[in-house]
């Protein structure tokens, strides 16, 4: 799991699935709470999905998306060096 240089958020872990599907997505858990996908190329309110757990508090959610919409150059440059793409999929 290649961990995402571009950012970082205190108590969150956010990494690449080192084989994984389109869209450019990255995860982000907080451990034992939850995890979710960000498909950071997409607007804002179709950015997340959830895979478990609880809801994220919207002030957590607010930070993340917004670092996730600065750092969007750097995270598809990320995106395509780490990750090998096992469905091609959607770009989007």
């Amino acid at each position: 799991m290649p961990r995402i240089d571009a950012f970082r958020i205190a108590g969150l872990d956010l990494w690449f699935n080192s084989v994984d599907h389109k869209p450019p997505h990255f995860h982000a858990e907080k451990r034992g709470r939850w995890e979710i996908r960000v498909y950071f190329l997409r607007d804002r309110t179709e950015m997340v999905e959830s895979i478990w757990g609880d809801a994220l508090r919207a002030v957590d959610l607010k930070r993340l998306l917004a670092l996730a919409e600065k750092h969007r150059i750097e995270l598809l440059q990320e995106w395509e060096s780490k990750v090998v793409v096992n469905d091609p999929g959607p770009d989007r």
